[in-house]
């Protein structure tokens, strides 16, 4: 073999093996996002919410009345008048066992920052009761600058986050607009 096709043979392995190893080499993974809650609860454990809206003097109360296989929540009312199912499906709990975080913005909000936020007179004020008696009281503030988020106070603490509108607009809807069952 003459020295110009082995040269020819072996600059072919080589880019041969160049592509082999670019194509083979792992790529870089990034880590997958984890979610960060204001709060986090098991939504079956919730049985009484109440919301109000202070500014506006609107609130809503709902209780979980367990009756085997039959849609468990009512409106606290006497009559203990059912929900719309459809309105409220199992998503209301759901959204009030624990909204993810947009941003956590203060990890300890002194007084100052908590009514820059709106939250020392807020916006939403959310009482969770939970199986065990204990109670969760969530404050909702002002919505952000750019109006995509609202500052939320996590529960006994200090704590400030940012959760997405649309979450305060569906539980703003179930006291503005409450979820009554149309008679059939």
């Amino acid at each position: 073999m003459r020295p110009r096709n082995i040269l020819i043979l072996v600059v072919i392995l080589a880019l041969l093996a160049g592509v082999y190893y670019w194509v083979k080499q792992p790529k870089p993974t990034t880590p997958p996002k984890t979610t960060t809650y204001v709060w986090l609860i098991e939504m079956d454990d919730i049985t009484h919410i109440q919301m109000s809206l202070p500014r506006e003097g609107l609130s809503q109360s709902f209780i979980k009345i367990p009756q085997g296989d039959q849609f468990p929540w009512f409106f606290d009312d006497p009559q203990h008048s059912p929900v719309n199912v459809e309105r409220w499906g199992g998503g209301i709990p759901l959204l009030l066992s624990g909204p993810g975080a947009d941003r956590i913005i203060s990890e300890n909000a002194n007084e100052t920052k908590l009514a820059e936020f709106g939250l020392l007179q807020p916006r939403m004020e959310i009482t969770l009761t939970l199986k065990d008696d204990s109670t969760l009281k969530i404050a909702v503030g002002d919505n952000t600058p750019d109006g995509n988020n609202y500052y939320v106070q996590a529960p006994s603490s200090n704590t400030v986050a940012t959760v997405d509108r649309t979450w305060y607009k569906v539980l703003e809807r179930l006291v503005k607009e409450p979820p009554y069952a149309t008679k059939t």
